[in-house]
């Protein structure tokens, strides 16, 4: 099988936003390109990722009783750099599948930025590495069934 590495799994051009972009306009941004969690690129650095828990985790408890236009325009206050995570888990095109499951377990994000020669070129995400597991464990088993026959 050629998904020994995550060159052939990663998604290129990962959604992004700048640590200066306010929190309003990077959840529209996740809304329209349907993910979980944006990179954050400061100079085409990646320096964050940002995600809904992060923003609802360091926005004030009064967001949560507002209704909808009113948590936005509080959102639109706040900036990307000031509740993104920092040092997110990085890997690189040439990462190992088994490495991916490992960093997908230790880093508990839905997502690993792809990183080469110090840019991102993409996104490798738990769907694409559990629907790579599920294609090797499909061939084990059919080589464990065509063993058994001889």
């Amino acid at each position: 099988m050629a998904l020994w590495n995550i060159r052939s799994l990663m998604s290129s051009s990962p959604p992004s936003v700048t640590p200066k972009e306010n929190l309003r306009r990077a959840r529209v941004l996740m809304r329209e390109a349907q993910v979980d969690e944006l990179f954050v690129l400061d100079g085409g650095k990646l320096v964050g990722t940002l995600s809904d828990r992060d923003i609802w985790k360091h926005c004030p408890t009064s967001a949560i009783v507002l209704d909808d236009k009113q948590a936005e325009e509080l959102l639109a206050q706040f900036r990307v750099g000031g509740v993104m995570a920092l040092h997110p888990p990085i890997v690189a095109p040439e990462t190992t599948l088994q490495e991916a499951v490992q960093l997908f377990g230790q880093s508990g994000r839905h997502g690993l930025a792809v990183v080469e020669d110090g840019v991102l070129i993409g996104q490798l995400t738990e769907e694409k590495v559990l629907q790579a597991v599920a294609l090797l464990l499909r061939e084990v088993e059919q080589d464990e069934g065509r063993t058994r026959e001889k």
